[in-house]
């Protein structure tokens, strides 16, 4: 799943506008498939994607005060949320995944936001996602999550993972 249709299952899942949400979702060239190379579909799924996104009702482009992070959820009664979003690439989950973390440590301005990591629902991101402790994620008021388009979950520890870090 490329990282535009990542944003738009997360938003429809998770931050949809019909329920209140103002949501400003960042799109930069490589992950609308302009400059380098990409495979064959990647140009019209994220074009899907981003019309699915403006149906939605989604504000495409930087936000005034984030700049460009790749999702801002705001809702009167939920919050703020500041998100980053991976999808499939040539690019090595793990680097992606630093990346990112990175990206959100540097948006936490201590201003009680809630901060998401979201990449798509698969094995190989479930393992990167589950070496982020959970102390951390509750220390930054980090989620990290699984996005598909049925839907949107957080990774659980498998029974060893738990023994094991309990040690």
């Amino acid at each position: 799943m490329y990282q535009l249709e990542v944003k738009r299952w997360l938003v429809a899942h998770r931050f949809p506008p019909s329920d209140g949400w103002q949501v400003h979702v960042d799109v930069d060239a490589m992950e609308r498939a302009h400059g380098g190379q990409h495979n064959p579909d990647k140009a019209e799924r994220a074009q899907n994607a981003e019309e699915a996104l403006r149906a939605m009702g989604v504000t495409i482009g930087s936000h005034h005060r984030f700049g460009r992070a790749d999702v801002v959820a705001e809702h009167a009664d939920r919050g703020l949320f500041l998100v980053e979003v991976e999808g499939d690439s040539s690019r090595q989950r793990e680097q992606a995944v630093y990346s990112a973390l990175g990206q959100l440590v540097l948006q936490m301005d201590g201003a009680g936001h809630s901060f998401v990591l979201a990449v798509p629902d698969s094995a190989d991101w479930e393992r990167q996602l589950r070496k982020v402790p959970d102390y951390c994620r509750a220390r930054l008021d980090l989620s990290c999550v699984l996005v598909s388009e049925a839907g949107v979950r957080e990774p659980t520890l498998r029974d060893s993972e738990a023994e094991d870090r309990s040690v």
